[in-house]
């Protein structure tokens, strides 16, 4: 063997160990470690193994909430991240690149050294992140049913013989009234110290007047499933100010004077159809007022418009105009959406 032969197995054998490290021995890509989180856009699967979709224990991600990111599939795009879900058996999860949005942690200022062990969530106590009454802030979460249900077809309120006439006419439905703490991040609530539970129905039966009952059996939908159970041990309690019906009757309230500013008109009549994001935030703006698109946050799912965050100060009073609630609180305005969306219609 010659000098120039001895050199091209070198090569030869130096591009194959690479490919072994950047990709996998079978030439897909290797995962790689991530940091931050992904704070989760839907209420989607979280799989042990991605590549058999297996979830014996039925865990989603819930909206809203952050989880901590391990690993990404890819370095480059990745179509898939692993988290760390509490409380799932195992906690390591595969969920799809798709299900939230990528939370980097901040950088130190200059000069300045990152500790050794995390920082304890501001400002001195974690038990203050499950403390009622101290919030800063709302956020009022809006569900575009239609869409939910397309990755949601087992739930009773997606159900082919479920009255789906509130959505047809183009009213955005009721997820839930969050309030918020900065300091704790999207970790405030469950005042009341419940056990979480996968299950919605094993939470203990919220006491609602029938009135207020029947009213949200419209405006959310998914208390055929429940949610009005998980929404106020996991939110409603963190408030002073309400009762079990009094809190849900503010947030319905709510949600009508949304749908009444003209929102139910543009949804209903783009309903099926593709709309630029730009000319949703534009009628937002025009329905509550120039600016209010800048307290908004829009979030997706394969190109489909899923839900409607709206932030709102951290003292409302009932029968307050929401055109007013929204102004008088922080601009907090980001999306997952592509410049143009699907407004998705009622059935599959």
């Amino acid at each position: 063997m010659n000098s120039e032969q001895r050199q091209q197995r070198r090569s030869s054998a130096l591009w194959t160990t690479l490919a072994v490290l950047v990709l996998g021995p079978t030439g897909a890509w290797a995962s790689v470690p991530v940091s931050g989180t992904l704070k989760a856009a839907r209420n989607c699967e979280a799989f042990v193994s991605k590549r058999s979709k297996s979830n014996p224990d039925k865990v989603h991600l819930e909206p809203g909430d952050a989880y901590p990111l391990l690993e990404a599939n890819r370095p480059d795009q990745p179509d898939w991240y692993r988290v760390q879900v509490e409380d799932a058996s195992p906690p390591q999860r595969w969920v799809e690149a798709t299900c939230g949005t990528v939370v980097q942690p901040e950088a130190p200022p200059a000069g300045e050294v990152l500790p050794s062990e995390p920082t304890p969530i501001r400002p001195d106590n974690a038990s203050l992140c499950s403390t009622a009454g101290l919030q800063d802030s709302y956020v009022l979460a809006l569900s575009w049913q239609p869409a939910f249900c397309e990755s949601h077809r087992n739930k009773k309120e997606c159900a082919l013989n479920f009255d789906a006439s509130y959505q047809k006419a183009g009213n955005f439905t009721l997820h839930g009234l969050w309030p918020n703490r900065d300091a704790c991040g999207t970790n405030y609530g469950n005042c009341e110290h419940q056990r979480d539970q996968r299950d919605f129905c094993a939470f203990p039966t919220v006491e609602v007047s029938p009135v207020t009952a029947k009213q949200l059996g419209q405006v959310m939908p998914g208390t055929a499933s429940c949610l009005e159970r998980h929404e106020w041990w996991k939110h409603g309690t963190c408030q002073t100010d309400w009762d079990a019906s009094q809190y849900f009757e503010v947030a319905m309230d709510l949600v009508r004077q949304f749908n009444d500013s003209g929102m139910r008109k543009y949804m209903a009549d783009n309903m099926g159809k593709t709309v630029r994001r730009d000319d949703f935030l534009k009628q937002v703006d025009s329905a509550l007022g120039a600016g209010s698109s800048d307290r908004l946050q829009l979030l997706c799912a394969g190109g489909k418009l899923t839900d409607v965050y709206l932030s709102l100060p951290a003292h409302i009073l009932p029968g307050s105009k929401l055109s007013e609630l929204i102004m008088t609180s922080q601009p907090d305005s980001h999306s997952n959406c592509p410049a143009n969306l699907v407004i998705d219609a009622v059935g599959f």
